[in-house]
């Protein structure tokens, strides 16, 4: 991608290079008539922090929910997804034109299922797993969304955080003049693997608190790194989400109705542009 700027299609984008945010991509179409945009799993972010905060990481889950079958795996290993448990649960299968959680709204997690399918240590990426660290936290705390609100997003300053939002407030791409649904995660058993939705200028803030120079590592616990580079990135049915540093620059990109991570190409072409100058 040569100018980055130039990618078609609905997206927004911001940059931070020091000196403040910047906005490279004005609101415009669905982004111009509604405020919340998804997060997917961008949600790991705020889980994992508030895990590494509040629980003893390094004590098996089981502690926690003593129904779950593995009684090695560790808070820690949800946070890192090396429990070795799946992406998701057999009866949860991906689909392009169904939403694989709607089996999962109104009932609890089933703990019988998070049954591991490679050897603990190993990384494998699993919303299972963070499904799995939301009920932990649902245990400890009586509410997971409502920690998270206390260990990260209050203090980020992020106030338009919401699981289910109304409708007319979700940002969502058409297809043949008509929206597309999102998946349900954020009324499903499943919300804490990519259930968040917020403002554009909200996602901003959680990077900047996050990313906040000096900040301890537990702010980050989840994001992913690659030498020098840092992000965290997420994608749903119709939309997907990065926040990424790299050479002293932060990238916050969000697409709609565009391939997989493609949000991800931008923020990195965005970045690579910035550092040249």
């Amino acid at each position: 991608m040569r100018n980055p700027l130039e990618s078609s299609g609905h997206w927004r984008a911001s940059l931070h290079a020091g000196d403040g945010w910047n906005t490279l991509r004005e609101p415009r179409g669905p982004y111009a008539s509604a405020s919340l945009l998804e997060w997917g799993s961008i949600t790991k972010g705020l889980v994992g922090t508030t895990a590494w905060l509040t629980l003893e990481v390094e004590r098996p889950v089981v502690h926690y929910l003593p129904g779950v079958p593995d009684a090695e795996m560790t808070v820690a290993d949800l946070v890192h997804h090396t429990s070795g448990l799946p992406r998701l649960p057999a009866a949860i299968r991906d689909s392009l034109f169904r939403d694989p959680y709607r089996k999962a709204v109104g009932v609890s997690l089933e703990l019988a299922a998070a049954v591991p399918v490679a050897p603990r240590g190993r990384f494998v990426y699993s919303n299972l797993g963070y499904a799995l660290l939301g009920a932990v936290l649902d245990a400890v705390h009586g509410d997971w969304f409502a920690a998270v609100r206390q260990q990260v997003l209050e203090p980020a300053g992020v106030s338009t955080a919401a699981l289910v939002p109304a409708l007319s407030e979700r940002v969502v791409p058409r297809l043949f003049g008509r929206p597309i649904k999102p998946w349900v995660l954020g009324e499903s058993s499943f919300a804490a693997a990519g259930g968040v939705w917020s403002t554009f200028d909200d996602l901003c803030r959680y990077a900047d608190w996050a990313l906040e120079p000096g900040a301890g590592p537990a702010r980050t616990v989840s994001w992913q790194r690659e030498g020098a580079s840092t992000w965290i990135n997420g994608e749903v049915r119709a939309a997907g989400a990065v926040i990424a540093n790299a050479a002293g620059v932060t990238a916050a990109v969000h697409t709609l109705a565009k391939a997989p991570h493609a949000a991800d190409t931008i923020a990195t072409a965005l970045i690579e542009q910035e550092a040249r100058r």
